[in-house]
């Protein structure tokens, strides 16, 4: 069964943490999908535009010149970076966004805390585009663009569509790579939590922001048949270490 990773924030940017997942991508025996983010290269856009970057609920509020500079920073830069840095280390990697050949669809994210702008939801993976590349050996290298019901695009949240296209492609289990070793609770490393855990972490806001996505959204992918979630950094990749997330 596949494997899905997603790798977003300051890990992106770090060439020692890319060869390190490059060097883990090659022992593996199928080829997995990498989800990406760039949220740093977004919020470098906005500021070099005059635009203060907003969140909300750890999402980014994306009015419409800001999804002109979501798409320019992931599927130009981020995108393109992170498949050059696999290939020259000698992985089979091809990169993809939501709007090549209607791979991810995607509607409006609504949101209690207020209007998100373009953000959206994917509702429809088209997985035969994945599954075409890992037959042929290839790790689908997937930017979090979606082709929106309304003939636009969307910015979709890096976490959200790992986990989505985890529960379309029906995943053994989704990874959550980020610069710190997994979800931590009063300084130490929770190594397993259970969904109502997760749950709790989050309403008690000891998970927020980012975090709080992250986990909201490997439960999702858990509800929708995945087998197991994980946050953790590569380097817990080889010896099981991180947050193992179960139903």
């Amino acid at each position: 069964m596949v494997t899905v990773y997603k790798i977003g924030g300051a890990p992106l940017e770090d060439s020692a943490y890319l060869s390190a997942l490059a060097a883990h991508l090659k022992t593996l025996t199928s080829p997995p999908i990498l989800v990406h983010g760039g949220g740093k290269a977004i919020s470098r856009l906005q500021t070099a535009f005059g635009i203060v970057p907003r969140t909300l609920g750890g999402l980014r509020v994306t009015d419409e010149q800001t999804m002109e500079l979501v798409a320019m920073a992931l599927i130009g830069n981020a995108n393109v970076n992170l498949v050059a840095t696999l290939v020259r280390q000698g992985v089979e990697a091809q990169g993809f966004h939501g709007a090549d050949r209607g791979l991810l669809r995607s509607r409006p994210l609504r949101h209690p805390e207020g209007d998100l702008g373009r953000v959206g939801a994917v509702h429809t993976v088209r997985v035969e585009v994945l599954r075409e590349a890992l037959n042929a050996g290839i790790v689908p290298v997937v930017a979090p663009i979606g082709l929106a019901d309304d003939g636009g695009l969307h910015n979709i949240n890096a976490d959200q569509a790992a986990g989505a296209i985890a529960a379309a492609i029906g995943a053994a289990q989704v990874i959550f790579l980020t610069d710190v070793s997994g979800v931590l609770h009063e300084g130490a490393i929770l190594s397993k939590l259970t969904r109502h855990e997760a749950e709790s972490l989050i309403t008690a806001g000891v998970a927020s922001g980012g975090m709080a996505v992250k986990l909201r959204a490997a439960l999702d992918a858990l509800s929708a048949g995945v087998g197991a979630a994980r946050v953790t950094d590569v380097y817990g990749l080889s010896n099981g270490a991180g947050t193992l997330i179960t139903g």
